[in-house]
């Protein structure tokens, strides 16, 4: 396994962060991160009730609209990816976020008056989709621009930890407003905290490159160079491959299978609202327990918990008591935590930097890149086999692909990388090394 240099923005070597610019920024980042989840929370229940809730909707109308979020985010994500590598993350960060929280208040209101047309919401999904597209590639960058590399480890850990806990606030409440406030309202306050989301990231001063970035190629050439860096590292898409699975099958539960669930026998938004819930308690335990967890191998540990997220899709399938579902739930959820916090790190230390967004992208392509089929399946699925033949069905698949990540050599050979602290020393030949002790030694 390759081992690279580069631990900045842009693909130059570190300078030394001053700890108060990067602990102020960290903290405007995970500001920006908390109030976006928290509203995120009530959007697949606001929309999915919203959505149920109109004049001859079903599953299949749900389906589409579902789809035409995921469908753009699949199409842009790699372009995202490079504009998070050629752009400022922050600006690009911000802008995502108030383009989602216009097309999130379109929403909002017509179905909050009812003059809901279907190609409209349809159009309204899809800008939230395009929306989306760079931001996950962005995030993972901009840890690595704001936050030295010893502390990444734990900085993934807190913003992952503070995003589950939001997400947790947004889920608990998102089916009590639905019910008593409407399906718009939710709505509302969904698309308000993207545009405080964006106030926060516009605040953002991430320290400048050391040094002006090198000329950059075509577009073309920088998705290339980030698929050879892709393609060229077993590990990462042997586990994008069967995360791409889990995550299709969990935006098809998610979005179509669990709502439409929820409203025939296990009792309504509420009821979906707390499943949902217990399975944000879980990642965030999870993300939690991350920051104390060092794997040795940390891919395989990622693909032993890939089958954590067939345990709730089965209790749905076999239509157990709603409390057992959101235990089953709160299990997925702890695997899931854990997981993404391992997947985060090992791509900041095994990615060089000027790269790491385009990297990223890929990832985000591959778990994307099944997600609006499965959607569209998903509601002909419940039609012409029943819900819970569907669901079953989903449960095994997501089984089936984590075994297969599990047989590749490199997910089962690959070590974390050391953690080195993060104090650098210029050396002659211009390389910067780590010398003593850290001055950035606490938490994030």
């Amino acid at each position: 396994m390759r081992r690279h240099q580069h631990d900045d923005f842009g693909g130059q070597p570190p300078r030394r962060p001053d700890a108060e610019r990067w602990r102020r920024d960290f903290r405007l980042l995970l500001a920006a991160r908390i109030v976006s989840s928290a509203g995120t929370g009530f959007g697949p229940i606001a929309l999915g009730f919203g959505v149920l809730g109109l004049p001859g909707a079903d599953a299949g109308t749900l389906s589409l609209v579902v789809a035409c979020q995921t469908l753009p985010q699949l199409l842009l994500v790699l372009l995202g990816g490079v504009f998070a590598d050629r752009l400022p993350r922050a600006v690009l960060l911000a802008a995502s976020e108030v383009t989602a929280g216009l097309a999130w208040g379109a929403m909002a209101a017509m179905v909050g008056t009812g003059a809901a047309p279907l190609l409209l919401l349809s159009a309204c999904a899809v800008v939230t989709g395009a929306a989306a597209a760079p931001v996950g590639p962005a995030l993972t960058g901009m840890v690595v621009h704001v936050v030295p590399a010893s502390e990444r480890p734990r900085a993934n850990s807190v913003l992952r930890s503070a995003t589950y806990t939001a997400r947790t606030a947004g889920l608990t409440l998102a089916g009590p407003a639905v019910a008593w406030a409407g399906a718009g309202w939710a709505l509302a306050i969904d698309a308000a905290t993207y545009l405080l989301a964006a106030v926060l990231l516009a605040a953002l001063r991430p320290a400048a490159p050391a040094a002006a970035p090198a000329p950059r190629a075509g577009v073309g050439r920088e998705l290339a160079a980030g698929w050879r860096e892709f393609t060229g590292r077993q590990w990462l898409w042997v586990l994008v491959t069967g995360h791409s699975v889990g995550y299709a099958v969990a935006a098809a539960v998610t979005g179509v299978l669990g709502p439409s669930a929820a409203q025939s026998y296990l009792g309504g938004p509420r009821a979906w609202s707390a499943i949902l819930a217990g399975q944000a308690v879980g990642a965030l335990a999870g993300a939690v327990i991350a920051r104390w967890i060092r794997p040795r191998r940390p891919a395989l540990v990622a693909a032993l918990l890939l089958p954590a997220g067939a345990v709730p899709i089965a209790l749905l399938a076999a239509a157990s008591p709603v409390p057992v579902a959101v235990a089953g739930a709160v299990v997925s959820g702890v695997g899931n935590g854990l997981l993404m916090v391992l997947a985060d790190t090992v791509i900041q230390q095994h990615v060089p930097a000027h790269t790491v967004s385009r990297v990223s992208a890929y990832d985000w392509f591959g778990s994307l890149a099944l997600a609006p089929m499965t959607a569209a399946a998903a509601g002909i699925g419940a039609r012409e086999l029943g819900l819970r033949p569907t669901l079953a069905g989903c449960a095994v698949l997501v089984c089936t692909a984590a075994a297969f990540t599990v047989c590749a050599p490199q997910v089962r050979a690959l070590r974390a990388a050391p953690l080195r602290p993060e104090h650098p020393a210029k050396q002659p030949d211009g390389r910067w090394r780590p010398g003593g002790r850290s001055a950035q030694g606490s938490s994030p």
